[in-house]
Order: structure tokens, then C-alpha cells, then sequence
């Protein structure tokens, strides 16, 4: 596992190349293409299609929750050197619409990585920052351009093993 931590780059249908876990069939659905993979950045991107928008032709928020704790949990497995991980919390604030067309590129960074939780941020932007016929949104000047949402993704480290009689003996190091 000498290149267990270099970025990666996944071609499109590629299920079983995330450290042997599968991509998750939801975001195949979707068609989103993971980009980069490292402890420090998990990336991403997809087109806004009928299948994961809302009966109002925009992205559905539910879809957005669902990238932050999926590219928040991966990015959590690989930080603490491939530990058992579980979601605690996820807050998505959704800041303006993703019509049907719209790419949209998902980045999560760490904001904390602890020994036994991890909070990571999940950014999804619109690649190219048009929005079709809908109103124009104006940012304030502390506004992202084009940010679609912004999320908090809470990770819980659980122990590699249980049975342990410290907690030293139940963590790989991680190597951040």
C-alpha cells in the first residue's frame, strides 16, 4: 500500500477502484465521476439530470446531502488511515437552485481531523456559474461564486477492533 495515499484518478463505471469498497450505486445513477481522492481532498463531479432533480426540474437537496456524507465519509475512511467510520451529523444549506443541465463539481475538505471525530466541509459549485432562464441570484461579497451548497459532514473513528484493551491498540496511524 506504498501509493495508499496519492491521488486518484477513476474512469467513469469503475466501481471497484475506492481502496476496495464499491462506489455506492446512488451517485453511479447519477453519473458523477470521482476526480481526486486523498486524505486532504475528495472530489468530483456531475451533470444535473432528471434523475437527481425535483419534480421542479432543479437539483434535489436530498442529492446534495447525500454527495456531502458520501464524499465526507470516504475522505474520513482515508484521513484515519482506513479505520471504520460512521456519520454523526449532516447539515446542508442549500443557497440557490441547480437547474436540469447544470454541471456541478463537489469538493470536501477536512476542517478537523481528530483522533476519534472528523468534521468535513462538501462544496458543491456550479462549474459554470449560469443558472438558464431562472432569476439572476446576486452573491454578497462574502458569497462563493456559483456555490449551490455548502455542508458539514461529522465522522466518528469506531475501533478497528473491539475487543482491544486500550485505545492505542485499536487505531492505525494515520499519516497526516
Amino acid at each position: 500500500m506504498a501509493d495508499t495515499y496519492k491521488n486518484m484518478e477513476l474512469k467513469n463505471g469503475n466501481r471497484k477502484a475506492v481502496y476496495g469498497l464499491n462506489v455506492p450505486l446512488v451517485q453511479e445513477y447519477i453519473g458523477f465521476e470521482m476526480e481526486t481522492m486523498s486524505p486532504t481532498c475528495i472530489a468530483g463531479r456531475f451533470v444535473v439530470s432528471e434523475k437527481s432533480a425535483q419534480s421542479f426540474g432543479v437539483l434535489h437537496g436530498g442529492v446534495s446531502a447525500f454527495l456531502a456524507e458520501s464524499l465526507g465519509s470516504l475522505g474520513a475512511y482515508m484521513a484515519s488511515g482506513f479505520q471504520r467510520i460512521a456519520g454523526v451529523e449532516v447539515s446542508t444549506s442549500h443557497l440557490r437552485p441547480a437547474p436540469v443541465g447544470t454541471e456541478i463539481e463537489a469538493k470536501a475538505t477536512p476542517v478537523h481531523i481528530g483522533r476519534r471525530l472528523h468534521v468535513w466541509e462538501v462544496k458543491l459549485i456550479s462549474a459554470k456559474h449560469s443558472h438558464n432562464d431562472l432569476p439572476k441570484q446576486e452573491s454578497s461579497e462574502t458569497s462563493e461564486s456559483g456555490l449551490i451548497s455548502v455542508s458539514k459532514f461529522t465522522a466518528i473513528i469506531l475501533p478497528s477492533n473491539p475487543t482491544a484493551k486500550n485505545q492505542d491498540a485499536k487505531r492505525i496511524p494515520s499519516k497526516l
